[in-house]
């Protein structure tokens, strides 16, 4: 399965520089990435803008996702940098842009000065609602997976982002999925996401994963109140 969003026509690296957060999982940054792999400089240390990539033109209608290769607003990205890339979005009212972090909090300070563009989509990438688990697998903890912020804190950030701030369509990705609470659903409805896309590690990492019966039931409380878009589904790597 593509790691693709199914509504994405086309992906913008317009920041340079190695992400921060260490994802095992991830396809580009990991150990075995896609960077690692081809020691593809562009996107190894320190942040900056890839001058050529400036120079893009997106197209009316477009939907494009921004920074598929890392996260323009981790903590280590300078805010002058990420106010270049927002103010290239705003020059192309008529195409969309999804934003992609694991540092939602980080969005605020933009949205409260009004320099997120309306049409830039506000995404964040949430694994889970826990970060310890009881699952057969060696990762027991979030930290163990992640160097990312907390995934409760995201929830905490967008929840907070969809009642303070309704201008900007919101999107949540639940990939992978890592094992979860009985209340995750309804932690996803308060942040009232435009849809939302749920999917399976692809790489063999023998995650925390929860069944895929549990997945299935996740689904469908989701799309009691938003649209779902159903990525790599599968049985957890330790079921029968």
């Amino acid at each position: 399965m593509s790691r693709m969003f199914p509504f994405i026509t086309e992906t913008w690296n317009p920041l340079g520089g190695r992400c921060p957060h260490r994802c095992i999982y991830c396809w580009s940054m990991s150990k075995k990435g896609l960077v690692s792999r081809y020691n593809m400089r562009k996107y190894q240390g320190a942040p900056r803008i890839i001058e050529s990539e400036l120079k893009r033109k997106f197209k009316p209608g477009a939907f494009v996702f921004v920074q598929d290769m890392s996260d323009l607003f981790a903590v280590e990205v300078p805010s002058e940098l990420i106010r270049v890339i927002l103010r290239k979005i705003g020059e192309f009212p008529k195409t969309n842009f999804l934003l992609q972090t694991k540092n939602p909090s980080c969005y605020i300070p933009f949205l409260f000065s009004f320099e997120i563009p309306e049409n830039a989509v506000l995404g964040t990438t949430i694994e889970t609602d826990s970060c310890h688990f009881y699952t057969p697998s060696p990762f027991k903890c979030y930290w163990q997976i992640s160097d990312a912020e907390d995934p409760e804190l995201r929830l905490i950030a967008m929840q907070r982002i969809a009642e303070e701030h309704t201008g900007h369509r919101i999107f949540i990705s639940i990939e992978p999925i890592l094992d979860f609470t009985k209340d995750f659903a309804e932690q996803i409805r308060m942040i009232k996401p435009w849809a939302v896309a749920v999917g399976y590690d692809n790489y063999g990492n023998r995650l925390p994963e929860p069944s895929l019966k549990k997945t299935l039931h996740l689904i469908q409380e989701l799309e009691k109140f938003t649209i779902v878009y159903r990525k790599t589904l599968r049985k957890a790597w330790w079921e029968k």
